[in-house]
Parts: structure tokens; sequence; C-alpha cells
């Protein structure tokens, strides 16, 4: 049923990339999966054509908030969220082969088997609704469930493509949990503990023991009660029956890198954030590979990005570039981008990120691209990935940066002269580069000893290649830069290169990550 997708759907599904662009992309992978067997193949993601739906499981015990923000995952990803328990209950409802097997056997007093509860799932993700994929809440709870899914998915050509563990220590979860109170009638839910859910009762008293008496709901002032699950007691064997049945399936799950650990023991606010990082990559392996660039001048990043773009065959993307092409091809966002320049007035965020977004869907970004020069601000970083989750959900899968020391950049940048007429680059301390004018003088280098090799010409030192401007612009890029690594940081993606060293070595370093980029 979902083994082909028509054009229609697909251009409505990926947004931001063509058809064309797409199609040529999983072309590409199948004539990619055949070189992989070349010890001369390129360095790129290789594999057949990725799935289609994205099918995700979620685990986290009693308290870990999985149901705050299973919502919003599957918002995110335009997927259904399913429980067992509900699916069980309308596929009784409607009377389905599956549901009257399922309705005898709850009847009869006997447990509703793991055959019945797959068929359920089954019949229920062939819905339009899980056109797209959808989230399994609640199952599996065993191993024996989990490889019966996995047979069943195998069966359409399908696999799990994400499992997200929400973790939370077992002592923070008795506090949650075993402080959590609720008022019966209205569903209100207070903590005995936790101030800003505390009721205005238990603030009041003197007593800060939660009792019947000083825990009290603040509309009505009726008593609030304790579930029975929420005992310290009870908690103790629900989360080592938890545990007992989680662990082996998330070693199960583990080797096909598809398992993430969310670290739930947090803020809700940094749990969304950390949740925000992984969204992208649960539909499994990404198509393209997006990488971003960061470098002080100085820093190399010209002469290695070159080469990068060819070792993983996608093209180097710089933003001027982009923003020319865009004015000369007069497309609608580069006519507004001209009308912005010729006012006086600047290129706004809004713009770039359109121009970005037209450019990464032509063929040659089917594979992925390079970016360099874009973002420069924080603001910029999230308008481009809100740009890239939008349409094929994508997401950066390598920032990049270059560094090295502001001292040795001091060096390397004042010691520049050029040839003005042919832009040939000489250097006054680094041997060489050294115009044989200055070997020849042994002095310090000046306008006198600094002649072109070829023509004997005077060579000139750029305005922006003096310590002076040097410190300013390098105060600049880390201000800007800083944060956007950090940005980044939490989502693994960040790959610092110590390019303080030989081209050659820069360049070996590079060689060693470019399978994770």
């Amino acid at each position: 049923m979902f083994a082909s997708i028509n054009s229609k759907l697909l251009t409505a599904a990926v947004g931001g990339i063509g058809v064309g662009a797409l199609m040529t992309t999983m072309m590409r992978r199948s004539d990619a999966a055949v070189a992989e067997s070349s010890p001369a193949a390129p360095i790129v993601k290789k594999g057949t054509t990725k799935q289609w739906r994205k099918i995700l499981i979620l685990f986290g015990p009693p308290g870990a908030g999985k149901g705050t923000q299973a919502p919003k995952i599957a918002e995110q990803l335009k997927i259904v969220h399913l429980s067992t328990g509900d699916m069980l209950r309308a596929a009784v409802a409607a009377k389905s082969d599956v549901g009257l097997r399922a309705k005898a056997a709850m009847e009869s007093g006997a447990l509703v088997t793991d055959e019945i509860v797959i068929g359920i799932i089954r019949d229920r993700i062939q819905e339009q609704d899980c056109g797209f994929g959808f989230m399994l809440d609640g199952f599996p709870r065993t191993m024996v469930q989990a490889e019966a899914l996995d047979g069943m998915l195998a069966t359409s050509g399908e696999a799990v493509t994400g499992v997200v563990e929400f973790n939370v220590p077992d002592e923070a979860l008795e506090t949650r949990i075993c402080g959590r109170w609720v008022h019966k009638n209205s569903g209100r839910s207070y903590h005995a503990t936790y101030a800003p859910a505390m009721p205005t009762s238990m603030k009041n008293s003197k007593d800060k023991t939660p009792t019947a008496e000083n825990m009290r709901d603040d509309d009505t002032g009726e008593a609030l009660m304790q579930r029975k699950d929420d005992t310290k007691e009870a908690l103790t064997k629900r989360l080592a029956s938890y545990h007992k049945t989680t662990i082996p399936i998330l070693d199960h799950y583990g080797p096909k890198k598809v398992v993430f650990t969310v670290n739930a023991n947090q803020a809700k606010s940094k749990v969304s954030q950390d949740v925000a990082c992984i969204i992208p990559k649960l539909g499994g392996p990404q198509w393209r590979q997006i990488v971003m660039l960061f470098g002080p001048p100085g820093a190399g990043k010209g002469t290695q990005a070159p080469k990068i773009a060819a070792e993983l065959q996608i093209p180097h993307l710089s933003t001027g570039d982009m923003l020319r092409a865009a004015v000369e091809a007069k497309t609608p966002v580069g006519l507004r981008a001209k009308a912005a320049m010729e006012s006086g007035a600047l290129v706004t965020d809004e713009i770039v990120v359109g121009i970005i977004r037209d450019r990464i869907a032509a063929s040659d970004c089917g594979f992925g691209f390079i970016l360099d020069g874009f973002p420069r601000t924080v603001n910029q970083a999230a308008a481009l990935d809100a740009m890239l989750a939008d349409g094929l959900q994508e997401t950066v899968t390598s920032v990049v940066e270059f560094n090295v020391p502001d001292d040795a950049l001091e060096v390397r940048i004042c010691g520049r002269w050029i040839h003005k007429p042919s832009g040939r680059s000489y250097h006054a301390t680094y041997a060489p580069a050294m115009p044989n004018s200055l070997k020849e003088s042994g002095g310090a280098a000046c306008s006198d000893n600094m002649k072109d090799d070829v023509t004997g010409e005077q060579l000139i030192q750029r305005k922006d290649d003096t310590k002076e401007a040097l410190t300013k612009r390098l105060g600049e890029y880390h201000k800007m830069t800083i944060p956007i690594l950090e940005r980044y940081e939490p989502c693994g993606v960040v790959k610092r290169i110590d390019a303080n060293q030989s081209s050659k070595v820069v360049w070996s370093s590079i060689e060693s990550e470019l399978q994770n980029f």
C-alpha cells in the first residue's frame, strides 16, 4: 500500500525540495549502493531508498513526562499517536474480525494474545491518517511482542525508525509520583512538594506533611486524594517491572541505531528542547548531508571546503554567490533582494533563507550541501532550522569549526602580502611562501623588500590584514560563532578541527571525520 507514493502526495510532503531533485537523489542512492563495494568510492552516506513512513516507539517509566512530550512529537512529525488500549477498544467497537476475537477473549476471561494485538495494530496502521507514519505508545511491552512487531512491519518492507526513551532516575520519580494528589471529581492534579503545583491549603499550612486535612482543592476546598499506584511500595513494583521489560527491548533496537535517550529529569522546557534535537532523526537515516562551515579569517576554511565538497559529492554554497545568482535569475525572492539592496536597506534573514530554500531544491543538492557564510547569528540559525524542518523534516548533520588560536592567526594574517594585479599571495615569515626579494635581503618585511617573484613589482598588504583590524574581526567572529555552536552542541553535530597545523594534517583530520558528516 505504501510501497509507492504518487508525485502529487510527494510534492505536498516534501515542500522545500522538488520532486525532480528528490527522485534524482533516490536514483543516485541506488548507484551509490553499487559503488560502495569499490575501495575508491567517494565517502558518502550510502544505502537503499529511505523508508517513507516514520515508525516510532515511546518508552518511559510512570511520571517521566512521556504524556506531555508525545503529542508534541506527533504534531511535529505529522504522524498519529497510537495507544494499545485505544486501538483495542476501537477494534472491538468496530466489530472487525480481530476486534471480535479480542472481545471473545476478554469475555471469556482470557488474555488478549500478542497475535491479536499485532493484528489490531496491522489493521490500524493501514488507515489513511497513518500515511506519513505512526507512534506506538504502550507496545511492545516484551521482547516477544517487539519481534512480532518487527516481523509484521517487515512484510511491507518497513522497520521501526525511532525508539525514544524518556529517562528519569528512580529516586527522582519517587519524588514526582509519591507527591501527587488529585481532586477526584474534576481530575485536577496537585503536588505536595513542587511549589507551582502545590495547593493553596498546603502553602498556608504550618504542618508541611501532606494529609487529607491540608491537601485541598483550590476551587472547591474539597479534600484531595492519592491514587493507589502513587505510593512508594506500588511505585517500586511498577518500576521494577518497567525496567525488566524495557531494557531488553532497548538492547534489541540499539544495534539498529534507532534508539534515542532523552534526559527527562529536567525542566519541561529543557526536555522539549532536547526532544527537538532528535525529532529530525526519528524518521530513519536522513537522505541529505547538510554541513555548516565556521572558521575565523586565516583558518584555512577556503582551502579545505572544496575538498570536503568533492569527497561528499555535494555543492559548496556561499551566501554571496546564492544572492547574486537569485538576483540575476530574477526569481521572486531574488527580486525582493534586489529591491532591498537598491533602496539601501539590509537584505532580511527571511529573504536570505528564501534564497537558500530555492537553491537547495536544485538537483545538485540531492545528496546535500555545504553552507559557508550562513548562519551568522542565532536568529538566522533558528530560521534555517525551521526551514529545513518544514517539508522533508531535515536537520543540520554537521557543524564544522576550524579552530586556530588568535595569536597564531595574527602571525598568519598580518604576515600576508599580495601582488595586486595577479592576486599572487606571499608571506613575510612562512618560508615556503616568502618572496625571493625578502629571502635575499635578510631584513624585516617592508615595501622595499617585498616584491613579486614574477614581475619584481611591489607587494601590498590588505587593510584587513593589520593587527588592529584583525583584533576587531576576531572579536566579531567569536561573538557570532560561539552562540551558534552552543545551539547545535546538544544535538551532537559539532565537530571541531584543529586547524593550527599544516594543511595536509588538517585535511587528514577532516578525512577521519567525513564518515560522520
